[in-house]
């Protein structure tokens, strides 16, 4: 049996499966579906058609030693999907929230920190942490098992490799590798999923330029953006690094000339007629 507070408000066709909870001050829009064993906590919002499933806590208290007894409200929007193990916290203080938007999907063990912010249609792999005031915005993909620092942005359409360590700004568009935790390229799939063009790419990849192989000063970098950019997608740039505390992602950069040197055996034809021998050293670029 399921344990419903008599003071939660749910809406037309909410479904709640066996063992599953629902405390006081809950409001759920219409057709929502909680699942066996999953428990929406006091101060969550949630709008229609969202899905909680097995074992997922949303709107538990805020992980922090220093959490007052009165916390802020979890408010969700529409259509998302919270996979089995998903944890979204209240926000810190009161007055303040925690906020997910609408066609976002969280997968497995998923955490969602205190006054985080996410913004629509963002997936989010297993295992996968936000600390809290993290901010993710529209269209990003979080790999599976990544960590993102509180107080970090994830810019919007911008890819993070599985397991990377997020401890600056992500840009939008940009893709992390998962191992160095630094920035690889545009996400060009993405891009092109979301509907953007070749000229847009193309532009996005001038931007690039700018920001990280034209060797500027960073004033020089946001003063060029927005001279050279002031419409298209590549216009959002310049006022996401104008905003940033936390620094920004650096560019992945290998050494300026590597080599890979690769010794051939001796044969009889490779002997010099004075007895001595040579080898063969070949020098080829890395990646």
């Amino acid at each position: 049996m399921a344990c419903v507070d008599p003071k939660a408000r749910l809406g037309e066709g909410v479904q709640v499966d066996a063992f599953a909870r629902i405390e006081a001050d809950v409001t759920l829009g219409d057709h929502c579906i909680v699942r066996t064993g999953a428990v929406i906590r006091s101060g969550v919002e949630a709008g229609c058609h969202n899905e909680f499933c097995e074992h997922a806590v949303i709107g538990g208290p805020p992980q922090h030693a220093a959490r007052p007894v009165e916390t802020g409200s979890a408010l969700i929007g529409k259509e998302n999907v919270f996979r089995e193990g998903v944890t979204i916290h209240l926000a810190l203080k009161p007055g303040h929230t925690t906020t997910v938007g609408d066609n976002n999907y969280i997968m497995a063990g998923g955490h969602v920190g205190h006054d985080a912010t996410l913004g629509n249609n963002v997936i989010f792999a297993n295992g996968s942490m936000l600390g809290g005031h993290v901010t993710v915005a529209d269209q990003a993909f979080i790999s599976g098992g990544v960590a993102v620092h509180q107080f970090c942005r994830v810019g919007r359409l911008a890819m993070v490799g599985g397991h990377a360590r997020v401890v600056q700004d992500i840009p939008p568009y940009m893709m992390v590798d998962g191992i160095s935790g630094c920035i690889v390229g545009l996400n060009t799939v993405g891009l092109r999923r979301s509907g953007h063009t070749t000229a847009d790419i193309n532009q996005l990849k001038a931007a690039y330029r700018v920001i990280y192989r034209h060797g500027l000063a960073w004033r020089e970098v946001i003063s060029t953006l927005r001279e050279e950019f002031p419409e298209g997608p590549a216009s959002e740039l310049a006022e996401f690094f104008a905003t940033g505390t936390r620094g920004f992602a650096q560019e992945r950069r290998g050494p300026s000339t590597p080599t890979l040197k690769l010794r051939i055996p001796d044969t009889e034809e490779a002997n010099t007629e004075k007895g001595t021998e040579e080898r063969l050293v070949l020098r080829a670029k890395a990646g």
